[in-house]
C-alpha cells in the first residue's frame, strides 16, 4: 500500500502518541516529538486568518510513521502579494528504523505538491539530514548571517562555547578576561566597527497598531522579498500574553521602526553557556533607519543587563547596519532554503537571496532563545 498523507484529526493522536513512543524508544530527543494534538498551539486555523498552520500525518498501512507542519503566510514577493509555505518539524520513523528511511522524501514531495513555493528555516547547518535532502530535491540554500555584539567582554570570554574547545583557547580566554586586555580588544574592535548614527528612542509597547499599519505600507514594497508584517499578523505572532518586548522606535519625524527581542538567561547552554543573552528576533524599518533600528535595540537590552545581543538577517541593507552597530558576523547554523518553485522566482538565486527579507520571526519562532 503506497504512503498516504493527509491532514491530522483528532482521530489520529492515539496513532500519533505510538509514532512518538518508538522516537523516543529509538533515542530521538523529545524537541523532535511530533504535537499530540490535532489543533496547533501556536497559530491554529480560525476564520479568516491569512497566517496559520496545519498538521499532516504519513500513514503506512494505517500506522503513523512520520508527520510534519505547513505554516502559511502571504508575503510581498516581487512587488506581488502571494501565500508561500513554511515546511518545519519533519520528523520520520525513518531516523530511527531504516525501514522506513523513504517517508521523509514522500513528506516533502508531499509538501511541494500542496504548496509548490514552499521554503524551509533553520535546520542546525548544511550537513544535517533536512538540508542533504533538500539539496538532493534541487532546493537553493544559503545561511542567515549571524551577528553578536558583545556587551559584558569578560562574562563573554569565561562562557561562550567556541572559545572554550581547546586547553590553549580556554587559557587565553580565561587569561583575557582576569586580565581586563579581552575587554579591551572586544571594546575596541566595536567601536572601530561602530559608525554614527542619528539618535533615536524606543519604548515598549503591549501590541502593535495604527503606526505599525503605517509603517508597514511604508515598507512593504521596498523589499524584494518579505513576509507580512501588518498589525493583525504582528500581533498573532507576538502577543503581549508572551515575553517579547515590543520596542516602537521613533526619530525626529515620528515611528521610524520596530524590534521584537528577548532578554534570555541560559543555563549551560551548549553554545552561550551561563550568558544572559539579548535577541533582536524580529524588526522592520526602511533601508535608511536599518541601522538606528539596531542601535535603539541594541541598547535597551544592554540597559537591561544582558552579556550579548544575536540576531540573524538575511537583508544586505540590514548586514550593513548590524555592521555599522558595531556586531562582528559569526558562523551562521540558520539555513534558508527555497522549493525550485519558488528559487525560480528569485532567479539567479546567488544575486536576489541577499534581497530576501528574513529573521527568526520568519520562522517556527525564537525557539531556543
Amino acid at each position: 500500500m503506497p504512503i498516504q498523507i493527509r491532514p491530522y484529526t483528532e482521530q489520529d493522536i492515539p496513532a500519533v502518541r505510538e509514532f512518538n513512543r518508538r522516537l523516543a524508544a529509538g533515542g530521538t530527543a523529545p524537541e523532535f516529538h511530533f504535537p499530540e494534538s490535532h489543533i496547533p498551539h501556536w497559530l491554529p486555523p480560525k476564520d479568516s486568518r491569512r497566517i496559520f498552520q496545519d498538521y499532516y500525518v504519513a500513514l503506512d498501512e494505517g500506522i503513523v510513521r512520520g508527520a510534519f507542519i505547513l505554516k502559511y503566510q502571504e508575503f510581498i514577493l516581487g512587488g506581488t502579494t502571494r501565500t508561500l509555505a513554511y515546511y518545519h518539524l519533519p520528523v520520520s520513523e525513518g531516523i530511527v528504523n531504516r525501514k522506513f528511511a523513504s517517508i521523509g522524501a514522500h513528506m516533502l514531495r508531499a509538501a511541494m505538491r500542496m504548496e509548490p513555493a514552499v521554503y524551509a528555516l533553520g535546520m542546525g547547518g548544511f550537513d544535517h539530514p533536512l538540508p542533504t535532502m533538500l539539496k538532493a530535491m534541487r532546493w537553493q540554500m544559503a545561511a542567515v548571517p549571524f551577528f553578536f555584539k558583545v556587551i559584558h567582554p569578560r562574562r563573554f570570554l569565561r562562557q561562550v562555547a567556541p572559545l572554550r574547545t581547546s586547553f590553549l583557547r580556554r587559557a587565553a580566554s580565561q587569561t583575557a578576561a582576569v586580565t581586563g586586555t579581552g575587554w579591551l580588544a572586544v571594546k575596541s574592535m566595536q567601536w572601530m566597527r561602530s559608525q554614527r548614527i542619528a539618535r533615536s528612542s524606543g519604548e515598549v509597547v503591549d501590541r502593535f497598531d495604527s503606526w505599525s499599519e503605517e509603517l508597514w505600507q511604508k515598507c512593504s514594497r521596498v523589499y524584494w522579498m518579505i513576509g507580512s508584517r501588518d498589525s493583525t499578523t504582528l500581533n498573532l505572532l507576538y502577543p503581549a500574553s508572551k515575553n517579547f518586548l515590543c520596542l516602537r522606535i521613533t526619530g525626529l519625524d515620528g515611528t521610524i521602526g520596530w524590534a521584537v527581542l528577548l532578554d534570555t538567561q541560559m543555563n549551560n547552554n551548549k553554545y552561550f553557556g551561563d550568558l544572559r543573552i539579548g535577541s533582536i528576533v524580529d524588526c522592520l524599518a526602511a533601508p535608511e533607519d536599518a541601522a538606528g533600528v539596531i542601535a535603539v535595540a541594541t541598547r535597551f537590552l544592554g540597559n537591561r543587563g544582558v552579556d550579548l545581543v544575536i540576531s540573524n538577517h538575511s537583508h544586505e541593507v540590514w548586514r550593513r547596519g548590524f555592521r555599522s552597530a558595531g556586531f562582528f558576523q559569526g558562523p551562521s547554523n540558520f539555513i534558508f532554503a527555497a522549493s525550485p518553485a519558488l528559487a525560480e522566482k528569485l532567479a539567479p538565486f546567488e544575486k536576489y537571496e541577499s534581497q530576501v527579507y528574513l529573521n527568526r520571526g520568519d520562522g517556527d519562532g525564537p525557539v531556543n532563545l
